[in-house]
């Protein structure tokens, strides 16, 4: 092989090379370009679940709040509804208990 084809193919394997090195930096270019594009959709899908988690726990709290209330109302209307002449008569019933030294029901 003489000096010319040497030189030839050394200028064919610097230019493969060089392509190769283009071909590379292209590709991780690429896949950067992607891992971003992904991190952004993963960042936006986090936020979403994030807001939809907050108002479903929001919603959850109103209802359970609505739920103690109701039943709050229902007790304190339970405990009104007793006559004064119940209560007086319940009391009665106890100091006569205690006077005669029985134990409670």
């Amino acid at each position: 092989m003489d000096l010319e084809q040497l030189i030839a193919t050394e200028q064919r394997l610097d230019e493969a090379l060089r392509a190769a090195r283009d071909e590379a930096a292209r590709l991780v270019a690429e896949a950067k370009a992607a891992l971003h594009r992904q991190e952004v959709e993963l960042e936006t899908e986090i936020e979403v679940a994030a807001r939809s988690f907050a108002a479903e726990t929001a919603a959850e709290r109103e209802r359970r709040e609505r739920e103690v209330r109701s039943e709050a109302a229902q007790a304190a209307a339970r405990y009104e509804a007793v006559s004064l002449e119940r209560v007086a008569a319940a009391a009665r019933d106890v100091v006569q208990r205690l006077v005669a030294g029985e134990a409670a029901p």
